[in-house]
């Protein structure tokens, strides 16, 4: 099915009925954008939430999801976490709609003063054109062939 951007097209809060779009979601980016064994780990972070996930729709259908939650080592700083689009749907601006949803919400909490987020080089200029900054890179750092940008 084909996804375009609409008055429809929302961000939500994440629901528990949600968990098996949101896998489905990771499996379609598995291989550049995701390695297999990071799986298990998505899936036991959409059981516990550290933080606010929400989830990209557009006439009922799961396009995306995405969160944030309180960095474990800096004070102040919001960390963007396991975001992603219906790989299909990579460059239509869904994405775009996902980041801005999470970054409105993430400057209306007083607790924040940052946002940080670890991608890897494939969508990391993406993130380069909201004003990320790369201050840090490990090679294969998600696995084989997906390094981890900071």
């Amino acid at each position: 099915m084909t996804i375009e951007r609409t008055e429809a097209t929302r961000c939500r809060q994440f629901q528990a009925t949600d968990k098996a779009a949101c896998l489905s979601l990771f499996d379609g980016n598995v291989g550049k954008y995701f390695d297999v064994l990071e799986r298990e780990e998505f899936q036991a972070f959409l059981e516990n939430l550290p933080g606010p996930y929400l989830v990209g729709e557009s006439q009922g259908e799961v396009f995306g999801c995405g969160g944030y939650a309180p960095s474990d080592h800096d004070v102040g700083v919001a960390v963007l976490c396991w975001g992603m689009v219906r790989r299909d749907l990579h460059g239509t601006g869904l994405g775009k709609l996902l980041l801005e949803a999470r970054l409105q919400r993430i400057a209306q909490e007083d607790c924040f003063r940052a946002v940080a987020l670890s991608t890897s080089q494939h969508t990391s200029p993406f993130f380069q054109k909201y004003g990320f900054c790369v201050v840090n890179t490990e090679t294969d750092g998600f696995g084989k062939g997906i390094d981890r940008y900071d």
